[in-house]
């Protein structure tokens, strides 16, 4: 007979992975209750993995539960999920344990904190088994447990610790520091139970349909909490809100602060915006509605539409008179329909090379001249498209997006009749016309995007956004 207890984990893991118990997983189970808290984990997890489980009539005997029990546990999905404890010598140490739901009793392989369970059952109404690798004392283990039964969407960098009472309260525990030095050294973050009341309120904020997530960006580098505030007021979203996305999902959403814009430092801040949207976009589980709003210049914005290039529907916010307001694109794929008439904007196109100059020109001053004697310097005989707005006045807010998408139809008109090798984008225009223009020209053209700043001089190339989109990361050279 074997004697599986005497045998060393890490032997018995690979004996368990080869299928050489298989044969034998009766006898396995039989001795389950000599075996250490690590092996009988790994038995446990390695069952629920291949499928390979001893008889209901072996499982029923061993803990002592019912054949309706039993079949559920059999048939039913597992989790494994990690938790941290303080040991008997003060130090932070990882617990790993499997979870199986929706059964009618309580398993556990841990006897002694079977009184700790109780609550859970009674929160969740339902039973359900639960399997550690080690043992430990207390209650911290209760909250990790609970959401793994009862929330589906967990943060796969995060630590939780906590005790929970019938009602789903949370409550604090001990040894918060040596937990949160633990999760450091792991590189998690430990999500501290005080900022929570009950689980409920986690489960609603991780299981969420759809998350009000702003982004702002801005030049101001002293004293834009100001700014900041006012923009979430606009949007609705609150700090609280925000606070808690930080805490329980690593969020940031603080501001993205520019500075002044010169040199490598345009690149440096759309690296950081593609980081911030791409990180969000995985732990939200692409489930999030944009909140924009930038305070900086149009070649800017231009490049993060290009950049952000999303089907997700989203809400920019045109800051104007110490207001900000909201302009709503519900279906991003209405910014780049083709428009067989055009009523808000006019254009002049001037029939040249294969260098396309595109100059937005929607400002009162008269740029045209200033573009052409300066891009003249850089191009031999290109063509140009100037495109005006057919107001005389500024245009409003509610003719922002018929305007981007007639500029943008242009452009893909213009293009039908001749192609091109490379396009030039110059600005004279409100931030939103650009951002919305540059989400629906794209990234795969070739091209430079310039700025004035006393002068014109070209600020990002077109192929350094395209690289960060295709995660690519090569340095693009003006």
């Amino acid at each position: 007979m074997w004697k599986f207890w005497k045998i060393e984990l890490p032997h018995f893991q690979i004996f368990l992975k080869s299928g050489k118990f298989d044969d034998k997983v009766d006898e396995l189970y039989n001795q389950f209750w000599d075996l250490p808290y690590s092996h009988q984990y790994e038995l446990i997890t390695y069952s629920k993995e291949k499928g390979v489980f001893p008889s209901v009539e072996t499982f029923k005997k061993v803990f002592k539960v019912s054949e309706e029990s039993v079949k559920e546990f059999f048939r039913a999905e597992h989790r494994t999920f990690r938790f941290p404890v303080v040991s008997s010598e003060g130090k932070g140490e990882l617990v790993n344990a499997i979870i199986i739901k929706n059964l009618k009793e309580v398993i556990t392989n841990l006897k002694q904190i079977k009184r700790h369970l109780s609550p859970i059952k009674e929160f969740l109404n339902s039973g359900f088994a639960v399997f550690f690798d080690r043992e430990f004392a207390g209650a911290s283990f209760q909250l990790p447990t609970v959401l793994n039964l009862y929330v589906e969407n967990l943060p796969e960098d995060a630590l939780f610790t906590g005790a929970v009472d019938k009602k789903g309260n949370i409550k604090s525990v001990d040894g918060i520091e040596e937990k949160k030095k633990l999760a450091k050294e792991l590189g998690l973050r430990l999500v501290e139970p005080y900022h929570f009341n009950t689980v409920d309120e986690i489960k609603e904020l991780l299981d969420a349909e759809i998350y009000q997530m702003p982004i702002y960006i801005t030049k101001t580098q002293d004293r834009w909490e100001g700014e900041f505030k006012s923009f979430l007021k606009a949007t609705g979203i609150s700090e609280h809100y925000l606070k808690k996305l930080e805490v329980l999902i690593g969020l940031e959403t603080k501001p993205i602060i520019t500075g002044q814009l010169t040199g490598k430092v345009w690149e440096e801040v759309l690296r950081e915006f593609w980081r911030r949207f791409k990180e969000t976009e995985k732990k939200l589980h692409s489930k999030e509605e944009w909140h924009i709003a930038i305070n900086g210049p149009s070649a800017l914005a231009f490049a993060l539409g290009v950049l952000f290039g999303s089907q997700k529907p989203f809400v920019f916010y045109h800051y104007q008179n110490n207001s900000y307001y909201p302009i709503v694109v519900e279906n991003v794929r209405q910014l780049k329909e083709r428009n067989k008439q055009l009523q808000k904007v006019r254009f002049k196109f001037e029939k040249g090379g294969k260098n396309l100059v595109v100059m937005f020109s929607f400002a009162h001053h008269d740029m045209e001249s200033k573009v052409k004697e300066y891009i003249s310097q850089r191009l031999e005989n290109p063509s140009y498209l100037l495109i005006e707005s057919e107001s005389s006045g500024n245009i409003s807010v509610e003719d922002m997006k018929d305007v981007a998408k007639e500029c943008a139809s242009l452009i893909q008109d213009i293009k039908k009749e001749q192609s091109f090798d490379e396009f030039h984008f110059f600005f004279s225009t409100p931030v939103p016309i650009a951002f919305m223009v540059g989400l629906a020209f794209g990234h795969y053209e070739e091209g430079w995007i310039y700025n004035y700043s006393g002068g014109y001089e070209p600020v990002l190339s077109i192929s350094f956004l395209r690289k960060l989109r295709e995660g690519r990361h090569e340095k693009a050279y003006l």
